[in-house]
């Protein structure tokens, strides 16, 4: 009984300290980051995406918008036209259960639930991975693993309150699915049984996280491995008994109730290539480069995601368990599995700093096993003094990394605040409900969800996730090639210029037809790069100059020419609404010191009494500065008339209606 009240107390203070650790940033007592019933606004854009999805499933019973084709279709993102929807349903339906057990007790939004969320599911990795390493070296050292998992830097920012996305059950799942493997492979008894309960787990996370694959190929690999290796110390069939199960239980629930990731399974091997090559946008820009957590892993950035102490702790554990297996002529599934597992994420590093997040729950369990094995080889010593500064060592370095990760999270606010709501209360009040929002895509999610309008582009880019499925998963009247990324290329090469027919011509494009000229050209010409020129050159023209073009330079007839101009030069337009963001002004400038006027600065810009003021300094300089009410800017000098620029001071002309702003944002209805 001691025992079990031992391990009880343990397992709460990690449960206990990784939601209390992930509840610090609830407290912002700042008004201007609670809406009207006192609750914080959502961490970052994706968690809007995912609240969204959830508030679908709850009012509609599914997470999309409607049913076309016999598939889910989400119509307020990449829209026109909107995609099939593809994203797993596991976190929303969640939720929703969460939701509807909660109200039993007390009058819950679902809003609240959502917010929670992550600071109540996150910490349980900790405690799968205290019983995994309680399994090998006892209490102290589970102990510590789950500490150093639940404390974890990237873990915990991408999990603490109001993050509401699939990282929260990310490393639990993974968890799970590796303990049930290691009760598998040393059971005699009930051995099918668990691999079948791997197998189900492995299940839920393909309806979980769209990079589940990652742990279905790290047990593939494990399991090749082992069977390679098989001799008298491990029988072929035990090997079998452990796997198979598993994979026929997975296979046959993919089959039944989840047919895309079956699919995207099957495909991803065929189109590794196409995932990883940074071509496969050609000819348009590569939106995903701009995306913070696919920014390279350099080594420092992986110590500070990780901490020094799991890095340290996890990467020795590796060597010391296998040399200990060893001892016994077996490397031993636990030790293979977590190799495998942390090899994997090693590589995945050169997609970006955001997979490290694959490598935390292996270091963690390595970490525990190499302290407990440094604390078994302490005993041997013959002092004793050695094995208590080992012991207050490693307490000293993980109480560092638990201090640290804790004031991070103190220091976090949400990334949207009563100005953000505002705008996209009003147009959800003032526009039509086939209006159309175009704004940088980072914000999209958040006006989709909130002003309840479709946007053209957000937060999903070009959905690459579904990329190895399309050709078999789409219907015939869907071309594999959309979504791309060029509706990124559009949006800021309109935003950058101060050619106002082309920007006009291509927001009226992208809100009416979304990719459909470009298709149209492409399928004309069976050329992407033809199809791309004849684009750039005639959406900077007026209707009939582009006529023109089309016919006597390109040689189309003039029905042709008549059908791509109707999808590139409308004739009538749905609303088009226009967000603006002050923060927008990142992508043509940089912040400096305000009052500061750099070398080769060519001209100083102002906003007085509404009106756009421009003072020339240095005709041959190159830099323009941006004098705002948010401080100073320098921009290169051939955007000083661009159309963001204007935006962003104010402009109210014949073309662009400002129709709202406050403090931060500004709301344009483009005149069709």
């Amino acid at each position: 009984m001691r025992q079990y009240m031992r391990t009880f107390l343990l397992v709460a203070v990690i449960f206990v300290f990784g939601f209390s650790i992930r509840m610090l940033n609830a407290g912002c007592d700042d008004p201007l980051y609670t809406d009207d019933d006192g609750l914080q606004y959502f961490q970052e854009s994706d968690s809007y995406y995912n609240y969204r999805l959830t508030e679908n499933l709850a009012i509609r019973g599914i997470p999309g918008d409607a049913v076309i084709g016999g598939k889910i279709w989400d119509l307020h993102s990449y829209y026109p036209p909107g995609v099939p929807l593809d994203y797993p349903a596991g976190i929303p339906l969640l939720a929703v259960i969460l939701h509807a057990i909660t109200g039993v007790i007390a009058p819950v939004s679902l809003r609240a639930v959502c917010l929670i969320m992550p600071a109540l599911l996150a910490p349980l990795a900790g405690v799968i991975c205290f019983f995994t390493v309680k399994r090998f070296q006892g209490d102290i050292p589970a102990f510590i693993a789950g500490l150093l998992l639940v404390s974890a830097p990237f873990y915990l920012v991408k999990t603490v309150y109001g993050l509401y996305d699939t990282d929260m059950l990310i490393l639990t799942l993974s968890m799970v699915v590796l303990f049930l493997f290691i009760e598998a492979d040393a059971r005699e008894v009930n051995r099918v049984p668990l691999s079948a309960t791997g197998g189900f787990v492995l299940f839920l996370f393909s309806i979980t996280w769209s990079g589940w694959q990652v742990m279905f190929y790290v047990t593939l690999v494990t399991f090749i491995i082992l069977i390679l290796t098989s001799g008298s110390r491990k029988p072929l069939r035990n090997i079998l008994e452990t796997f198979l199960p598993a994979f026929m239980v997975l296979f046959i629930l993919l089959t039944l109730f989840n047919h895309l990731e079956l699919i995207k399974l099957i495909m991803t091997p065929l189109h590794i290539h196409d995932l990883v090559d940074k071509s496969i946008w050609y000819p348009w820009p590569d939106s995903y480069t701009t995306v913070a957590e696919l920014q390279p892993a350099y080594m420092d950035k992986v110590l500070g995601h990780i901490s020094p102490a799991l890095t340290v702790l996890g990467a020795a554990g590796i060597p010391a368990y296998y040399m200990l297996y060893r001892r016994k002529g077996s490397a031993g599934l636990p030790v293979i599995f977590i190799s495998v597992w942390i090899a994997t994420g090693a590589l995945m590093l050169l997609e970006g700093i955001r997979f490290v997040m694959i490598l935390i729950a292996p270091l963690s369990v390595s970490a525990g096993i190499f302290t407990g094995i440094l604390l078994d080889c302490s005993r041997k010593f013959r002092f004793r003094w050695i094995k208590g500064v080992l012991f207050i060592l490693i307490i000293f370095t993980v109480s560092a990394q638990l201090a640290i990760s804790g004031n991070m999270v103190a220091d976090l606010k949400p990334g949207y605040n009563d100005y953000f709501e505002e705008s996209a209360h009003w147009i959800a009040e003032n526009t039509p409900s086939d209006a159309v929002i175009i704004t940088e895509w980072s914000y999209g999610h958040f006006y989709a969800s909130e002003a309840d309008r479709p946007v053209v582009y957000d937060g999903r880019l070009a959905y690459i996730e579904t990329l190895p499925a399309r050709g078999v998963w789409y219907g015939s009247s869907m071309d594999p090639e959309i979504p791309t990324t060029a509706r990124d290329y559009w949006i800021n090469l309109s935003l950058s210029s101060e050619n106002r027919t082309l920007s006009l011509n291509i927001l009226r494009m992208l809100a009416n037809s979304g990719d459909d000229a470009y298709i149209l050209l492409k399928n004309q010409t069976g050329s992407e790069v033809l199809a791309y020129r004849i684009m750039n050159e005639i959406l900077g023209l007026n209707r009939e100059s582009a006529m023109d073009v089309l016919m006597h330079k390109y040689g189309f007839s003039e029905s042709e020419a008549l059908r791509i101009l109707n999808m590139t030069h409308p004739m009538t337009s749905r609303k088009i609404v226009v967000v603006v963001p002050e923060k927008m002004i990142g992508l043509i400038a940089s912040k400096g010191d305000s009052g500061d006027m750099p070398a080769g600065t060519y001209s100083l810009i102002r906003l007085k009494d509404d009106v756009i003021e421009e003072e020339i300094i240095n005709s041959s300089g190159n830099v323009t500065v941006l004098e705002t009410t948010d401080g100073s800017y320098r921009i290169n000098r051939k955007y000083r008339n661009s159309l963001l620029l204007e935006l962003i001071m104010g402009v109210n002309d014949e073309n662009f209606s400002l129709v709202y702003r406050n403090q931060q944002i500004k709301v344009y209805i483009i005149n069709s």
